[in-house]
C-alpha cells in the first residue's frame, strides 16, 4: 500500500495553506476518499459549503478545502487551495501512480520492417503495425491494437486494447483511449442512383491534436475529401462519434452517446451534454453549451447554453416554452371545469 507524509504533500503543492496540520508531521497518510468514509489516516476533501457538516463530522485526518470553506473548518486540519478537485486529482495520483512504459515488446506482433517505433515504448500481444507508421517515445500499445498504413502516433501515448488505427491517421502528443475505439474508419457517404445506395470514396485523413482523451468505443471517421479534425485538449466520452469533415475545436468537451454528423464545426470550449444530436454542416460558436439529451438542427448564432429538441432556444427560451406547454396542456381541463360551472349557474352557451 502506497504511504504519504505532510513533506510530500507540501511538495506536491508548495501553492497551498497548510493549518493546523503540525501534529501530522509523522502521520502516513493511506489513501484519499469520501468524507462519510475516511478513517483517521486518509485525506479527505470539500467540494463546497454544501459538504462542511459532513466535514466536521469526518473522520478524515486532513481535508482539502477551498478558501470560501476553510473559515467554517478552521479548527481542522485543513489544505487551502485555488482548485480543490484539481489538487485532489494530484493527490490521487500519488496513491494511484499512472503506469509508465519500460520498453517491453511481445513476441507475438506483425510489425512490418518499415514502421519506426520511438525509443521505451510498450507493445502488447497481438499488436499490428503497418508500413511506414511511426510510433513516438514512451507510448504504450496495449494487446490487440491495429495501426495501419502511414499512422502517426506521438510521444507519451496511451493506446488501450482492441483501439484501430486506419491508413493515414495522425494523433498528437500524450494521446489517451481506452478500448475499442476507432479512427479513420470511412465516413458516411453515398449518393442514390440508378436504384442503388452508391459509395462516394472517402479519401480524408483524422487529424487529432495534443492532449486528447478519448473513451472506450468511441469512432471518428475520416473525412471524405478534406480532413476530420481534432483540436488540442478535447475529452470525449464513451460512445462518442465524429462523422467525416468535422472541424472540432481546442478544449470541446463531449459526454456519452452523444454524435456529430458530417461537416459539423465546432468552436474552441464548446461543452456538449450526454445523448445529444447534432445535425450536418452546423456551425457552433465558442463556449457554446448544449445540455444532455439535446437535439441541433440550426446553428446557435450566439454563445449561450442550448437545450431541447430541434428547436435550437436557449435555456431561458426553453423554460418559456415548457410553460407553454404545460399550459396548452391543462387547457383542456380549464375548459371541462367552466362548462360545468356555467351548467350549473344556468348559462348555455352556443358553439361557435
Amino acid at each position: 500500500m502506497t504511504q504519504i507524509n505532510l513533506a510530500t504533500l507540501q511538495q506536491l503543492l508548495p501553492e497551498a495553506k497548510f493549518q493546523n496540520s503540525e501534529t501530522l508531521k509523522n502521520v502516513n497518510f493511506t489513501g484519499l476518499t469520501s468524507l462519510t468514509l475516511a478513517g483517521p489516516t486518509d485525506i479527505s476533501f470539500v467540494a463546497s459549503k454544501t459538504f462542511v457538516n459532513e466535514a466536521k463530522a469526518s473522520k478524515a485526518s486532513l481535508l482539502v478545502v477551498s478558501q470560501e470553506t476553510a473559515e467554517s473548518l478552521s479548527d481542522k486540519p485543513i489544505i487551502v487551495v485555488a482548485k480543490v478537485e484539481l489538487a485532489t486529482a494530484k493527490i490521487i495520483r500519488l496513491f494511484f501512480p499512472e503506469k509508465q512504459p519500460s520498453g517491453k515488446r511481445s513476441t507475438q506482433v506483425a510489425i512490418d520492417p518499415s514502421a519506426k517505433i520511438g525509443s521505451n515504448t510498450d507493445i502488447g500481444h497481438f499488436v499490428t503495425i503497418g508500413k511506414d507508421s511511426i510510433i513516438g517515445n514512451d507510448c504504450i500499445i496495449e494487446d490487440g491494437v491495429k495501426i495501419g498504413n502511414k499512422v502517426h502516433i506521438g510521444d507519451g501515448a496511451r493506446i488501450g486494447q482492441n483501439c484501430v488505427f486506419f491508413d493515414d491517421t495522425i494523433v498528437g502528443k500524450r494521446f489517451i483511449v481506452f478500448g475499442n475505439s476507432t479512427f479513420g474508419g470511412d465516413g458516411f457517404g453515398f449518393v442514390f442512383a440508378e436504384g442503388k445506395h452508391n459509395k462516394i470514396p472517402q479519401v480524408g485523413r483524422v487529424v487529432i491534436g495534443d492532449d486528447v482523451e478519448v473513451g472506450s468505443n468511441c469512432t471518428i471517421d475520416r473525412g471524405a475529401l478534406t480532413d476530420t479534425t481534432i483540436g488540442n485538449g478535447c475529452k470525449f466520452d464513451n460512445m462518442v462519434h465524429i462523422a467525416h469533415n468535422c472541424k472540432v475545436g481546442d478544449h470541446v468537451i463531449i459526454a456519452g452517446q452523444s454524435g456529430l454528423a458530417g461537416s459539423v464545426t465546432l468552436g474552441n470550449n464548446v461543452i456538449i451534454g450526454g445523448a445529444c444530436a447534432i445535425s450536418d454542416h452546423l456551425t457552433l460558436v465558442d463556449g457554446t453549451i448544449i445540455a444532455g439529451g439535446s437535439s441541433l438542427r440550426t446553428s446557435p448564432k450566439t454563445k449561450d447554453v442550448y437545450v431541447g429538441w430541434d428547436l435550437g432556444l436557449t435555456f431561458p427560451e426553453f423554460q418559456k416554452y415548457r410553460v407553454n406547454i404545460k399550459n396548452i396542456v391543462n387547457l383542456n381541463k380549464w375548459l371541462k371545469r367552466i362548462e360545468n360551472i356555467e351548467k350549473k349557474v344556468g348559462i348555455e352557451t352556443k358553439e361557435s
